[in-house]
């Protein structure tokens, strides 16, 4: 009769358990094995660049998307665009405008299952001090307490007047920039 209580009083932990609310699980982002980079056109040529200095608060758990988010804050002035020259040129007015805006952030509103990706990543990304939405669909795998994302997000630059005065047109430099988010996270502790 003991065993018999034991047993179903175990079931019925387990059944309890199994309804217990999914929680998103806190990520910490391992930097040198991440990249968050970009491709963009210069005379009718893609070229790469990439942020060497980005930081996230990252909850994520692919049962728990209602909890799920990012808070991504990236430092502007840490941009590597492959070249000096354009690298000189970026922190000036007309670009990036480092004295006034250092800063750019990515803040999510939603993560949601994904139309062509599994996962998409809803945000207002704050750049220049201009708002926008962008939706970042992204992958997201698991292995043990590691985790990888891979994603791409596309705006026109011209939403964060970025490419000012001489550069406003698409003559030198396309409108559409792609954002490349690869990154390996650990689970925090």
């Amino acid at each position: 009769m003991r065993s018999g209580l034991t047993l179903m009083f175990g079931i019925g932990m387990l059944a309890l358990s199994s309804n217990a609310p999914a929680v998103a699980t806190s990520w910490d982002i391992v930097q040198k094995e991440s990249r968050l980079g970009f491709v963009a056109i210069q005379e009718g040529d893609e070229f790469q660049g990439e942020f060497d200095d980005f930081d996230a608060e990252m909850r994520f758990s692919k049962e728990a998307l209602d909890e799920s988010r990012f808070d991504v804050t990236i430092d502007v002035t840490s941009i590597d665009a492959g070249n000096s020259q354009r690298n000189d040129t970026l922190p000036d007015e007309e670009w990036f405008f480092f004295e006034r805006f250092p800063k750019a952030t990515y803040v999510t509103s939603a993560i949601r299952k994904g139309r062509d990706t599994p996962f998409e990543a809803v945000g207002t990304l704050t750049l220049r001090g201009l708002e926008q939405e962008v939706i970042l669909p992204f992958e997201w795998r698991t292995e043990g307490s590691r985790a990888f994302m891979q994603g791409r997000a596309n705006f026109d630059r011209r939403q964060f007047d970025i490419g000012q005065g001489e550069w406003a047109s698409d003559d030198v430099v396309g409108y559409p920039i792609q954002v490349i988010i690869d990154l390996t996270l650990e689970r925090a502790e």
